[in-house]
């Protein structure tokens, strides 16, 4: 209940705010509205000061250099003293002269309400990262979150005597509206990713968003924001735009298929050609499968992949009805003595050898006969 001062008209009174639903409230003494009066204004030294947990109290004192601010953040539950107040400690001797009552525009900030503003922004004209001439249009649905944190930041961005809920939201959803605009008119173009992808790539989206805003939001509109959610992307399929852009992308789908089919056949024809080698040669070639397999893989990854040589091993030519058969390594060796395609007797050689030798004269081969006997040739 408020005390009037009779001996100098100030208001003995509890400075509080019972309001729930409030972005900006401004305070005046019981009995009195909230219109800017003398009366209204005039606080009394001593009066009570009452702030709760989450919310702010912004004390302005006008004087002849202009306004000068103060602001007490809650829980606060205190008379109104010089030592926490040293902006009106000083204007108390400057302006009043010591005196009470002092005048003061007494504004509460709610920092633990969170505000929600949704959004729709489109038609976008985005462009696409291949075709990069080609804009198509493209439309944005979502949601952000925000709330004041910093007081002293708030204060200087707005004029707590004007500024609402709706004004604020106003100027946050067309910034908003603008940095959407800016960001996914440029993704794919950006990201060189075909824009068909945008509608599927969302957190991405909105992760680029966010970065974008989160800094001025703040220096700006002195508001923190909570979060933003992008509920949906959509391209215009139907526009002229889109149909230009899906045939261009036709045509490279069927460029690739065309270059699948020609690798195909170079290699059904390199094929047929080794039918003509033996089957000891062709048992060590590649099947038709692992080498379509890796030619279409090739036609993905040629550009960039760098295929390593194969690790070199030891080779050794077969002297053998009149022809040269090879190379073959160590565990062929092995596989044809078992068959009994191969043994003590027969010619080898390699690269560096002067000449033809037998088999068994060779340090590398010469193991395998190790506990190996040749029957005698059957009686005819």
């Amino acid at each position: 209940m408020a005390i009037f001062g009779k001996n100098d008209g100030g208001f003995m009174d509890v400075i509080r705010c019972d309001e729930t639903d409030y972005l900006v409230w401004k305070w005046h003494p019981q009995g009195t509205t909230s219109q800017t009066s003398q009366r209204s204004n005039a606080i009394r030294w001593g009066s009570s000061l009452r702030v709760r947990d989450g919310s702010a109290a912004v004390f302005v004192y006008s004087g002849a250099d202009g306004k000068a601010q103060e602001y007490i953040e809650g829980p606060y539950d205190k008379v109104i003293e010089t030592e926490n107040f040293p902006v009106l400690a000083t204007l108390i001797g400057t302006l009043y002269q010591g005196g009470s009552p002092f005048q003061a525009e007494i504004y509460f900030i709610n920092k633990a309400n969170t505000i929600q503003i949704p959004f729709g922004v489109g038609p976008i004209n985005s462009f696409d990262g291949r075709h990069r001439d080609i804009a198509v249009p493209v439309a944005v649905r979502g949601s952000m979150n925000f709330r004041i944190e910093d007081v002293n930041q708030f204060i200087k961005c707005h004029s707590l005597s004007e500024i609402t809920t709706e004004a604020l939201k106003e100027k946050v959803r067309d910034f908003i509206s603008g940095r959407v605009r800016s960001v996914v008119s440029t993704f794919a173009k950006d990201n060189n990713i075909p824009l068909i992808q945008i509608e599927s790539m969302i957190p991405d989206v909105g992760g680029h968003i966010e970065a974008d805003i989160k800094e001025k939001l703040h220096n700006d509109y002195g508001v923190e924001l909570s979060s933003i959610n992008i509920s949906a992307i959509e391209i215009n399929k139907t526009s002229a735009e889109y149909k230009k852009l899906e045939k261009l992308s036709q045509g490279k789908t069927a460029m690739f298929a065309k270059g699948v089919v020609t690798a195909i056949g170079d290699i059904k024809s390199q094929i047929a050609a080794e039918k003509k080698l033996d089957e000891a040669e062709k048992s060590d070639a590649p099947t038709v499968t692992e080498k379509v397999s890796g030619a279409i893989g090739g036609l993905f990854n040629k550009k960039d992949k760098v295929v390593p040589p194969p690790i070199p091993t030891a080779g050794y030519y077969l002297a053998g009805d009149g022809k040269q058969k090879g190379p073959y390594d160590i565990s062929k060796f092995k596989e044809m003595l078992s068959k009994g395609t191969f043994d003590k007797d027969s010619l080898v050689w390699k690269e560096g050898m002067e000449n033809w030798v037998r088999a068994e004269e060779v340090a590398d081969i010469a193991p395998i006969f190790e506990g190996s006997t040749s029957s005698p040739p059957i009686p005819m």
